[in-house]
């Protein structure tokens, strides 16, 4: 197993990362410094240190994590007085990373996981494709959704939707739900300036195959093996 793959399952960090840790000598392979990338490691005989402490391979967690409203998608005890996710994950586990957040005013399910290696995968856009529930200002006619159906750009890339659905409207506001491979709620409110249709809400209902029936606000619950199989393979991973 290539070494940066070996830290990255770790937990000790995303394979990006441990790249830059193995290119500063940071990382000691059986004693001996190793700054190549291309090191192969046996991760049941061989001692693996960063920066002095040894890495110790554990099971990687994954937990899909339905997040509340008003809420920042960070581990972090707190953040300018605002609520984190440290109000629902108490005592979360080193490593623990927050995959594919959502911004403090959308809501929806998120991964948490300690594979940085799937971290990093899911953080390549395009990948996993997620599914979305948006409340938009006002009537939104076909001919509108035909117009969104087409794709946007956002600063300066392509967005480009799988499926996408009116699911009700009103005088007043008009449901959507939208298939996309993309995590960042930044890059649907493109849609709505785009359409001239504000958007008032972004729920996040499916991220990939995992979805957010029998989680309450704020719950989560570990992932099964079957699970892991099929979101590491939507992320292009063996």
């Amino acid at each position: 197993m290539r070494l940066q793959k070996f830290l990255a399952q770790a937990g000790v960090s995303s394979r990006r990362k441990a790249e830059a840790l193995i290119a500063s000598g940071a990382v000691r392979v059986n004693g001996v410094a190793v700054t190549e990338l291309g090191t192969s490691v046996n991760a049941s005989k061989d001692r693996v240190d960063v920066d002095g402490r040894r890495v110790v391979p554990e099971t990687p967690i994954y937990r899909l994590l339905l997040k509340p409203r008003a809420c920042l998608a960070t581990l972090a005890k707190s953040s300018a007085g605002r609520p984190t996710l440290a109000r629902y994950v108490r005592d979360a586990e080193p490593g623990l990373l927050v995959v594919a957040p959502l911004d403090f005013p959308s809501e929806g399910v998120m991964l948490l996981t300690t594979d940085g290696e799937l971290a990093q995968a899911m953080g390549k856009r395009g990948r996993v494709p997620m599914t979305y529930h948006l409340k938009l200002q006002g009537m939104v006619g076909e001919d509108v959704i035909m117009r969104l159906a087409r794709g946007w750009r956002w600063e300066g890339r392509p967005v480009k939707p799988v499926t996408i659905d009116r699911l009700a409207a009103t005088e007043k506001n008009t449901w959507i739900e939208m298939v996309v491979p993309e995590s960042r709620p930044r890059a649907l409110k493109a849609a709505g300036d785009l359409i001239r249709h504000s958007l008032l809400k972004i729920s996040r209902v499916r991220l990939g195959g995992l979805s957010f029936e029998g989680l309450k606000m704020g719950a989560w619950r570990d992932l099964t093996k079957a699970e892991i199989s099929d979101l590491r393979r939507r992320a292009g991973l063996a």
